[in-house]
């Protein structure tokens, strides 16, 4: 009886801890692809910019979790113009200019000050697909700082997610979990050509 008390307990606390979801959808690609398995947990201590989060959808009429990039943080200032995202660390020009040198990133000075152009193209799979027809919002942004207690969700595949340029920063309530595992299982070429760009 105790062994079955002890089991039915690692399930409990398993259950309340981790949740594992299936990707359905391109906003990802092609860091993850449909089909690919993530394991997140609700419990963390903090949410950095690149973490990949769970979050509600507040225009989703089927209230669906959907995943995607945290690109910046409570104080952060950002804009995007011609599809590129340019991002000001916690507004601070000088803080901002430091980091990218120190880290190979493109600098470009804005009358605002220096932000980092594209800052996580260098370390995942963000990618542009130019010859799709976006909305405007998909090509510009004005010069924005991200509130108290919200973050700024944006999917990979930037020409192709709904995410917070449409719906503004995501407030951490919205915040269902943190992924911390990715499971992508093998795929032959003709499988990685087959994969759609477009929903």
């Amino acid at each position: 009886m105790k062994r079955y008390v002890f089991l039915l307990l690692i399930f409990f606390v398993l259950f309340v801890t981790f949740r594992i979801y299936k990707i359905d959808g391109t906003s990802m690609n092609y860091g993850l692809v449909e089909g690919d398995i993530v394991l997140s947990t609700h419990f963390y201590d903090t949410i950095e910019r690149g973490d990949l989060l769970v979050i509600r959808h507040p225009q989703d009429p089927q209230q669906r979790l959907y995943i995607k990039r945290c690109a910046a943080l409570p104080g952060d200032r950002y804009f995007e113009k011609n599809r590129m995202f340019y991002l000001q660390i916690a507004g601070d020009s000088n803080r901002t200019k430091a980091l990218a040198e120190k880290y190979g990133l493109t600098l470009v000075k804005q009358k605002e000050g220096y932000f980092i152009k594209e800052p996580y193209a260098k370390y995942y799979g963000v990618v542009h697909d130019w010859h799709l027809q976006v909305p405007r919002e998909l090509t510009a942004l004005p010069l924005k700082r991200v509130a108290p207690e919200h973050y700024l969700m944006l999917g990979d595949f930037r020409d192709n997610s709904a995410d917070s340029r449409f719906f503004g920063a995501v407030p951490k309530t919205w915040v269902m979990s943190k992924v911390i595992g990715v499971f992508k299982h093998p795929r032959s070429w003709r499988e990685l050509l087959e994969i759609k760009e477009a929903d």
